[in-house]
């Protein structure tokens, strides 16, 4: 999202400060509270990198796409503009199911088959229907969607967009500076995406931002300039960026204590060394910035087809068991221990959501409350020792060190843990094929309300993993949707919040704090908890200061 944020642009843009939103696309906006819409005044000097005007069709074709192709964020459009969950519904798959029997049947035993190779099987064979649908079959399939976007509650009007929105959505001016609500040049996406350049190479980006994409290399790193087809171009002072790929924490240190990065995030293990005034003076470091980034990691359980897990004693033993301040003090330096779900610092209503729903909503390391509700959790199994538990973690050095842990904090009140680290591509497989125990977990927010984290866990989002269903939870969080007034609406996801908490149904690990350092001749970027973390929006260099340093 970082580099997204540097080379395109939406209606709004992420603000200098934390939550607030600027003018991007559209110069303006006015929001109609009695027909719930908000209409933006598009600007006249908006244009692509070409020279090409930012038309309102620009946003409808991409909006309309994500759509088509339900990708992952496609849910923001969806569940928010009023019309748009009705035309995502209707699929090829699901207009398919309806006029072939047989077609139908496979996608049925698809969801019902169990074994992983032959559910890739199947679905391979519904993607090849799919491919090959009739020319009548794509002719009337064309009708239905067309008709279905006619009754989306977007429309143009000369210089003016207007969105009518599904129900009260107090954040939804921060979901248009989100990637779900870029726009897209028809006629470039259909030409990259034929030459299978789009959005893989640096030909393949289009640029109406501040910035655009001259270089890509793949793993490693990207060139952007300045973009003088941009309509703020003048205020932008950076005119070249050079952002480096670098996952080795030992590389990324030395890089920046060689002079061969402005900037850097720092991790863990390397922030004593960097909060030393004395290495920062011989650095040329300005003072740390540490803020927090509102992520939160947790551990998820199985609540469908694991017996140990979906007993809620066994959960609650195994979170309270968990010591998430020595953990914070020996391990994940700097970050805090998550007593809770939404993060410290995060807003509530007129305070952080901690603050009003309460800072600490778990007792930590109380190993014997833990084995009391292990003893209950037991009886009620009807055994005498727990099974091992198999945890699924990526295989990673970090995320080994931080679950060996939590497995000794287990094994304290009596629990085998076993680990089982996997790439991050077959853990999340995993998680969606619910083959695990317990495995970990994280979210950061998409936007600047508590409902990003608290509708992680209704029963039809697609990142609950664990399966919790609860109609009383579901209840809450559809209500706080459409409830209008603030102060009500807030105490539903107080509520909600709790009902997590008391049920067990996650165990919150630690919120994340992160940590960033820059040269003194490079000023003003600003680093954010929710968005793209590091903008350079408002930055500039002393390139001659940089030249002296180098010497």
């Amino acid at each position: 999202m970082v580099i997204a944020n540097m080379f395109i642009e939406g209606l709004m843009r992420f603000g200098k400060e934390e939550g607030k939103y600027e003018p991007g696309i559209a110069e303006s906006y006015k929001f109609d509270e009695a027909a719930n819409s908000y209409t933006f005044k598009l600007r006249k000097d908006a244009k692509w990198s070409d020279g090409t005007p930012v038309t309102a069709d620009d946003f409808f074709f991409a909006w309309r796409l994500a759509l088509d192709e339900q990708t992952v964020y496609s849910f923001m459009i969806s569940q928010y503009i009023k019309g748009a969950d009705a035309y995502a519904a209707v699929t090829k798959k699901s207009f398919l199911s309806g006029k072939d029997a047989s077609f139908k049947a496979l996608v049925d035993s698809a969801k019902k088959e169990t074994n992983a190779d032959k559910k890739k099987e199947i679905n391979a064979k519904i993607a090849d229907r799919q491919e090959k649908m009739t020319d009548a079959e794509k002719t009337e399939f064309k009708k239905i969607q067309d008709d279905l976007w006619s009754k989306v509650g977007v429309k143009a009007e000369g210089e003016n967009l207007t969105i009518q929105l599904a129900g009260p959505t107090p954040y939804f001016i921060g979901l248009t500076a989100f990637p779900v609500f870029y726009p897209m040049n028809k006629a470039f996406y259909e030409k990259h995406k034929a030459d299978n350049t789009y959005g893989l190479e640096a030909a393949g980006l289009n640029s109406n931002g501040p910035w655009k994409v001259t270089e890509w290399k793949h793993k490693d790193s990207f060139k952007l300039v300045k973009n003088e087809n941009y309509w703020n171009k003048n205020n932008i002072k950076i005119d070249e960026i050079n952002l480096k790929v670098v996952d080795k924490v030992e590389t990324r240190t030395n890089l920046l204590k060689t002079g061969k990065l402005d900037g850097s995030a720092i991790q863990a293990k390397d922030l004593p060394e960097f909060q030393d005034l004395a290495t920062r003076d011989q650095l040329k470091l300005q003072d740390m910035v540490d803020r927090p980034d509102y992520s939160v990691f947790y551990v998820d359980f199985n609540q469908f087809n694991n017996k140990t897990t979906m007993n809620v004693n066994i959960r609650k033993a195994l979170t309270l068991a968990m010591d998430r301040k020595s953990f914070v003090e020996k391990i994940n330096l700097g970050d805090k221990p998550a007593l809770a779900f939404v993060p410290e610092s995060f807003p509530g209503l007129s305070k952080s959501f901690r603050e009003e729903n309460g800072v600490e909503l778990i007792k930590d390391n109380d190993k014997e409350q833990a084995k009391q509700y292990l003893a209950k959790g037991l009886q009620e199994l009807g055994l005498k020792q727990l099974p091992a538990l198999d945890m699924v973690i990526e295989d990673t050095d970090i995320a080994q060190k931080m679950a060996v842990k939590f497995q000794q904090d287990w094994k304290e009140i009596g629990v085998t843990v076993n680990l089982v680290p996997v790439p991050w591509g077959e853990k999340l497989r995993r998680l969606k094929a619910g083959q695990f125990a317990i495995c970990s977990d994280g979210w950061g927010p998409d936007y600047m309300d508590p409902m990003t984290y608290l509708d992680l866990f209704e029963s039809t989002n697609g990142n609950n993993y664990g399966k919790f269903n609860n109609p009383e939870y579901d209840k809450l969080i559809s209500s706080a949707r459409t409830e209008k007034d603030a102060a009500k609406r807030m105490d539903m996801l107080y509520k909600a919040e709790k009902m997590l908490i008391d049920n067990a149904v996650t165990a919150p690990q630690y919120f994340r704090i992160a940590h960033y350092v820059y040269k003194n001749y490079l000023t003003g970027v600003v680093n954010r908890g929710a968005g793209p973390d590091t903008d350079f929006y408002w930055a500039d260099i002393d390139m001659k200061a940089k030249a002296e340093q180098a010497k």
